[in-house]
């Protein structure tokens, strides 16, 4: 399952987070489990890759930090809001309807994005990986 996703998460540039998500969901793991599973992979990716680029002399750490502590807290402020939530609720169901809403809401940024980057390509005349359908033969 996790090389699946890694595939399709790599061939479609969505995060594996959210493909993970939905696979382990869907075979029936409980969404306490998915939820530590999926973020156990996202930190073990995102310390792989930042090892990497340590490695490959990469300079800018001061606004690597800057990212990560505004990633952070976002981040465990949601996750406490939702354990609070579970705990008083008595609904692990919370979970699944955080994540879902995660999905639902990186959709618009996500298209939005690719939108305008291919349509900035297009507007430059980079060459987007199409050829013509008819093309003339040059005499020989």
């Amino acid at each position: 399952m996790a090389l699946l996703a890694g595939i399709l998460g790599g061939g479609f540039g969505i995060g594996g987070r959210m493909l993970i998500s939905a696979l382990l969901l869907q075979v029936g793991i409980a969404p306490e489990i998915t939820a530590a599973t999926s973020s156990f992979m996202v930190l073990f990716s995102s310390t792989m890759s930042t090892l990497q680029y340590a490695l490959m002399g990469i300079e800018d750490i001061k606004k690597a930090l800057i990212l990560s502590t505004i990633s952070f807290v976002p981040s465990l402020v949601g996750l406490l809001v939702v354990q609070r939530a579970v705990r008083k609720y008595k609904r692990a169901s919370l979970i699944i309807f955080s994540l879902s809403a995660a999905m639902a809401l990186s959709i618009v940024p996500m298209t939005s994005f690719g939108v305008i980057g291919i349509w900035r390509d297009y507007k430059s005349g980079k060459y987007m990986g199409f050829k013509p359908a008819c093309k003339k033969k040059q005499p020989s």
